[in-house]
């Protein structure tokens, strides 16, 4: 059994952006590794770029229709051999040394169950700081927004084995950031404090054309992870989370109780707010869920 099998769909890649995802993990310092290459019915050229790698290291499956991202996803995890899953979007690359340092850094750390790294974004080469402590990175999680980057990841296989955890259909655009959730029930998410990933933004990817859908999922998911998480009369408050998601009205009364599950979950990070080094954290990020909301 190798150490580790890094998961790459691929669907309609750019062929340069493709060998260089390929590249880069073809080119790590840690070469105990199995590589699964899911061409999801790409129509382009993508097939042709694959198969011009001739390393045994790749394993390329190709389906038979285009199953979608989160399934094709899914299918890579029931296929991995590895003890830990590393994640890499196929117009996404890493740095050399990525598989070694966290492969590692998950050897000494038994307690954790997802690895991330600090990201550079494409194509201004920015540089984005992320929270590394587990405590933290938990509660930004739940409650604030998205803090691992997909194509940075790698997972314990035996935390998705032992707590039967997949990446959730019914959470299209949010799928990651749902799973991060589920993982952080069972054990500790945290992120390398080093830059080991570039991460591409393009205008026209799937995460910029579903903004308003994927900003509702998500706070659909911080809904749920409050009401759970937090006392409250669950019953009448996951009624009010199937009206979220049904984009039905609130009453003021109903609007009011929402408000009231959100200030416990601003008291229970206000500390992690006021200290932690992360661009993105804000109390305002608690309160979007109110953004989705349709009141009487």
């Amino acid at each position: 059994m190798c150490k580790i099998s890094v998961l790459t769909p691929v669907y309609n890649t750019k062929q340069e952006e493709l060998e260089e995802s390929i590249k880069s993990i073809l080119n790590q310092t840690f070469d105990d590794f199995e590589f699964i290459i899911i061409n999801d019915g790409s129509t382009n050229n993508a097939e042709d770029v694959i198969l011009s790698f001739d390393d045994k290291r790749i394993r390329y499956i190709k389906n038979e229709s285009n199953l979608k991202l989160i399934k094709t996803l899914n299918k890579g995890l029931e296929l991995s051999k590895g003890k830990y899953i590393a994640r890499l979007d196929s117009d996404d690359f890493s740095l050399p040394e990525r598989l070694e340092k966290q492969y590692n850094y998950m050897e000494e750390h038994e307690n954790v169950g997802l690895l991330g790294t600090f990201i550079k974004t494409l194509p201004d080469n920015t540089p984005r700081k992320l929270p590394i402590n587990s405590h933290d990175i938990k509660y930004i999680q739940r409650y604030i927004c998205n803090c691992i980057s997909h194509s940075s990841v790698m997972i314990r296989k035996e935390t998705l084995s032992k707590y039967n955890l997949r990446y959730n259909e019914n959470c299209l655009h949010a799928e990651d950031y749902k799973l991060w959730i589920d993982i952080s029930y069972y054990a500790d998410i945290v992120n390398l404090d080093e830059y080991l990933t570039y991460y591409r933004i393009s205008e026209d990817g799937i995460s910029a054309n579903n903004s308003l859908y994927q900003g509702k999922m998500i706070n659909f998911i911080k809904f749920a992870c409050m009401i759970n998480d937090f006392e409250c009369d669950k019953k009448n408050m996951f009624r009010l989370l199937m009206k979220f998601a049904k984009e039905e009205t609130f009453t003021k009364e109903e609007y009011s109780k929402t408000i009231d599950l959100i200030k416990k979950a601003e008291d229970k990070v206000q500390n992690i707010i006021k200290n932690c080094d992360f661009e993105y954290i804000n109390k305002e990020k608690l309160y979007t869920i109110t953004n989705f909301i349709n009141l009487q």
